[in-house]
């Protein structure tokens, strides 16, 4: 009998009336995502594949791996809960497009106007264009297809599977605080002399897109946006980034000269890691939460609950 009920827990504690419960699955997608990353260690050099570096080859090559694989286990995930692969933040509805192109729009916006008033403070100068038009037109399309890559990989990665499962298990928000952390935590550990200001506002960048998948439904604005800002931060103005020892990436298209204080320009982290951001990151919450309230998403059945 006691034997019987140890049996019943053992499975009530792993097994819920869907399957598997959330906290399981989650668990199980991270240690996939765990175990693959040594075997691409191995595997890659063995077939030359590119080294990740801070180059437009070297960038597309690798996040654009990196996204094929989560979705890869994305899949295999899917498979074990049942759940549609469009359930996990790339569906394929008609306001996809619309909704990639608004999140591009707001990555951008955000990125001008930071850098206005450190130009404004005379903290950076322009020089005119960087390449000649012909390189100029060849490096902007090369590196948007890198941080087109960057924005699949890094939202599907910490938004798609990982946020609606342990959504699930905890509820939206604390998972959204969880992931988002863990996010800001990376930068933190695998960038190079990296300080509190970076990490904390990429955490609260989580955050803000965790928000744009509530109202919306779908990663597709978080996608544009993510990979808008940041090619407009990094290749429209060379910002310097401590992941390229503090310097901008070859081929950039402006010549920009940050030369301020730190606080103001982020100095050799970039404005990301500018006291400026905070202001940012509010006026995007107040305008989004404007912008796409949460009674809209409702009446459009778009809305993830808790």
């Amino acid at each position: 009998m006691t034997g019987e009920k140890n049996a019943r827990r053992l499975r009530t504690a792993f097994f819920g009336e869907r399957g598997i419960r959330p906290g399981w699955l989650f668990a199980i997608f991270v240690a996939l995502n765990y175990l693959l990353g040594p075997i691409l260690d191995y595997v890659l050099p063995k077939i030359h594949f590119p080294a990740w570096d801070m180059t437009w080859l070297g960038m597309t090559s690798n996040e654009w791996l990196n996204f094929a694989a989560v979705a890869l286990l994305t899949r295999v995930m899917c498979r074990i809960d049942r759940t549609p692969f469009s359930s996990h933040g790339l569906s394929t509805s008609p306001g996809s497009t619309r909704l990639f192109a608004q999140g591009v729009v707001w990555g951008i916006v955000p990125s001008i106007i930071i850098v206005i008033p450190i130009w404004l403070a005379g903290a950076c100068s322009f020089h005119g264009l960087a390449l000649a038009p012909a390189e100029l037109i060849k490096y902007a399309a090369l590196w948007a297809l890198a941080f087109l890559g960057v924005g699949f990989a890094e939202e599907f990665t910490f938004r798609g599977y990982a946020q609606q499962t342990l959504s699930r298990a905890i509820g939206f928000w604390p998972a959204a605080a969880i992931l988002s952390s863990v996010f800001g935590l990376m930068h933190l550990i695998f960038k190079p002399n990296e300080g509190w200001i970076d990490p904390l506002s990429v955490a609260l960048y989580g955050m803000f897109w965790c928000l744009t998948l509530r109202r919306t439904g779908t990663l597709w604005f978080a996608i544009g946006f993510h990979a808008a800002s940041d090619y407009t931060d990094m290749v429209v103005f060379a910002e310097p980034n401590t992941g390229n020892a503090g310097k901008p990436l070859p081929g950039h298209l402006l010549n920009v000269e940050f030369h301020g204080p730190a606080w103001l320009t982020g100095g050799p982290r970039g404005t990301e890691a500018s006291m400026l951001v905070f202001a940012i990151l509010a006026l995007l919450f107040y305008f989004f939460h404007k912008a796409y309230p949460a009674k809209r998403a409702v009446e459009e059945g778009v809305l993830i609950s808790n």
